[in-house]
């Protein structure tokens, strides 16, 4: 039974949608923002062209604090919901938000200096950040590649010792824990995932990409499903199915983007529980796209997608970006499926140009309703949008 759309008068809830933050400690502005290195924007202000910008820079460079500071600073009341109940936890029209979902890659592009201290500094100092200007609203956080170093390594939960993962999963467990049940923080230490629940009847599953990711070594050793990672999916999903609870599956890396044998059983998975799985939202492109799933006989009917998020790092020459979903709210029989999206952009010559002490004004780049000319957001209808491409 393909989503509906909510009855008229039906709540709808408004989920902040981050990613791709890649905070630069040593961003300065004013530094040259083309440089040999593969990260540029550090080093010794400069004059004239070729200027590392305040706010960020269209140029192969991160962002400095500040900007990630004031995208925060400026949403709208996102103090107003916490998750304490269901009447303040199905959002509302004025704007603020029900939930946040965060998909990872907190550090830099400067992989080759990268040590654990500075990784461990990267994820506390945005954590709180988040903490502070989002007040009582609960963040679900997923690990991307970058928070690891060396960079992309995720060994399976099975190596232990120094060569284990356990350092960066028992800090993030620490730093999330008044976001996440305890339940979750389990999951989260044994392996960079964990399933909470967002408000009745709608649960959220937080994947580790990692194990999917071509870029892991440590795959090498096995890449089907390296830390039972979808054996415990599969579980997960179909505990939900039985109770009568929707999905929001969040992650990194888009499963386009993993390593074929995992993408062949996540595609199977996402078809047999097609009616279960409300949602999938990744990060990691940097881009504003998305992933349609057709089921497994024809491969013609749409039964999922992925919305990837543009990212708030500019890396590379990209305007800082974050995302707002708009998804069917708790009441009885709710899809909690996506029904629009908003994007929103901050202009970096526009923020760059103004004078010194100027609050940088974010906007609202496109809905993709409208943008679309969609009836709704259900798979068939990016599936016709597809098709009128084509």
């Amino acid at each position: 039974r393909p989503p509906t759309p909510p009855p008229p008068g039906a709540p709808t809830a408004r989920i902040l949608f981050l990613t791709d933050l890649h905070w630069d400690r040593q961003y300065v502005p004013g530094s040259a923002a083309a440089c040999p290195d593969p990260l540029c924007c550090r080093g010794a202000p400069r004059e004239g062209l070729g200027a590392a910008g305040f706010w960020g820079t269209y140029s192969k460079c991160d962002l400095p604090l500040h900007t990630i500071d004031a995208l925060l600073a400026q949403l709208p009341n996102t103090t107003s919901h916490t998750s304490d109940s269901t009447s303040d936890s199905t959002g509302n029209s004025t704007g603020g938000f029900a939930a946040a979902y965060w998909t990872g890659d907190i550090p830099a592009h400067d992989v080759w200096q990268q040590s654990r201290g500075d990784q461990l500094r990267a994820l506390r100092t945005v954590t709180a950040l988040l903490r502070a200007r989002l007040g009582g609203l609960r963040v679900f956080p997923a690990v991307g590649n970058h928070e690891a170093t060396p960079v992309n390594a995720f060994p399976p939960p099975y190596v232990r010792g120094n060569q284990s993962a356990a350092w960066l999963y028992d800090a993030m467990a620490e730093a999330w824990q008044d976001w996440l049940p305890p339940a979750a923080l389990h999951t989260l230490r044994a392996g960079g995932f964990y399933t909470a629940q967002v408000w009745p009847g709608l649960r959220l599953v937080s994947l580790n990409m990692n194990f999917c990711s071509q870029a892991n070594f440590w795959l090498l050793i096995n890449a089907t499903d390296p830390a039972g990672q979808l054996q415990w999916l599969m579980g997960v999903l179909a505990d939900a199915e039985r109770d009568g609870e929707k999905v929001h599956i969040i992650g990194h890396i888009p499963p386009a983007h993993c390593l074929r044998s995992w993408s062949w059983n996540y595609y199977r998975i996402v078809n047999r529980f097609e009616g279960t799985i409300a949602a999938q939202f990744f990060g990691h492109t940097h881009l504003d796209e998305f992933e349609l799933f057709y089921d497994e006989e024809t491969l013609s009917r749409p039964v999922s997608i992925a919305f990837i998020a543009p990212s708030v790092t500019t890396y590379i020459n990209l305007n800082p970006g974050y995302r707002v979903y708009e998804v069917a709210g708790s009441y009885p029989g709710s899809s909690h499926a996506v029904l629009d999206h908003e994007t929103f952009i901050l202009n970096l010559t526009e923020a760059n140009a103004a004078p010194p002490g100027t609050a940088p004004r974010w906007q609202r780049l496109y809905s993709a309703r409208e943008a679309y000319g969609l009836p709704t957001a259900f798979p068939a209808d990016w599936d016709r949008l597809v098709r009128r491409m084509q």
